[in-house]
């Protein structure tokens, strides 16, 4: 089975407080108020000094209108100030406002081009709102600019995966493992590609080793199961893929993979019950007509 898009949950990634290592999206507090200081400015005139210090610490208390309003009375003052541009960019985006946060980034680039974070959250903003080539062209730059920084090069293989890349996917994400032994989600991240591709043994390898990193990561177990699927183990598959159950049972493709596998070893009741718990999780799944069709079909089979 060829998955079309990237499970979201493989998307997970950690955060480093070391401004090398910065990632958002910007889901805590402590994060942002890093990220509001990151970007060098001018910092010579007071009223500069404290109108970042005031934004920071309303940012850093979940008070993001607060927040921006210092930095808008910054920029009155002061244009081309690139930490309140860039600030700004940063509380857009934490409060979901993708295209203000495209907007105040560009704004800061051009001011300051080469900045290694601006371009690095332009990217990614880029990418929610679904520009691609555009957000490829950021985090490239991003990374070319901070060449040690692992996240950038994870980051970019998930979006060649979305994309069904997975020459470029592979080749970025081992460049993170390789700045990083330790980088758990880039090993499953390799794996997932190597395994669209057909290379199994290689997928099956850096699999186990996510798994070995963490032992309760259940989208590092579905991967493995995965693996075996394709390699026509469906037996090995199921066992894998109930093991990542175990261990989160609210992922639903999780519950589609393990239906699959019970369809191809003739367990048609086990199918169906998973087929039904992926669509209780997922009500409106982009296969939602395939999956009702095969759910009646296999309920058919089970009564004749």
């Amino acid at each position: 089975m060829a998955r079309k898009n990237i499970p979201n949950h493989v998307k997970k990634i950690f955060i480093k407080k070391d401004l090398q290592d910065i990632k958002s999206p910007l889901e805590d507090k402590p994060t942002l108020y890093v990220m509001l200081g990151c970007v060098y400015g001018n910092f010579d005139k007071k009223f500069t000094k404290i109108n970042i210090v005031i934004a920071e610490s309303y940012a850093a208390r979940g008070n993001y209108l607060k927040s921006q309003e210092h930095l808008i009375n910054l920029l009155e003052y002061d244009p081309e100030n690139i930490t309140a541009l860039s600030g700004l960019g940063i509380i857009f985006e934490a409060t979901k406002n993708y295209k203000d946060a495209e907007r105040q980034y560009k704004e800061a680039l051009k001011i300051n081009p080469e900045s290694k974070h601006i371009n690095y959250y332009l990217g990614l903003v880029l990418d929610k709102l679904g520009k691609t080539e555009e957000s490829l062209q950021y985090l490239i730059k991003a990374s070319e600019l901070m060449p040690t920084n692992p996240i950038i090069q994870y980051d970019i293989g998930i979006i060649f995966s979305k994309e069904n890349r997975y020459d470029k996917a592979i080749s970025y994400n081992k460049r993170a493992t390789e700045l990083k032994p330790d980088f758990q989600e880039a090993y499953n991240n390799l794996c997932y590609g190597q395994a669209n591709i057909g290379k199994y043994d290689e997928a099956l390898v850096n699999c186990k080793k996510a798994v070995e990193l963490n032992p309760e990561s259940a989208p590092a177990l579905d991967s493995i199961g995965f693996v075996y699927y394709g390699l026509k183990d469906f037996e090995k598959a199921v066992e894998y893929y109930k093991k990542a159950i175990e261990v989160d049972s609210n992922i639903n493709e999780i519950y589609l993979h393990l239906a699959l596998a019970y369809q191809e070893l003739g367990k048609n009741k086990e199918a169906v019950e998973n087929y039904e718990k992926y669509l209780k999780l997922e009500p409106k799944p982009e296969n939602l007509k395939k999956t009702k069709k095969t759910i009646k079909n296999l309920k058919k089979k089970i009564k004749s």
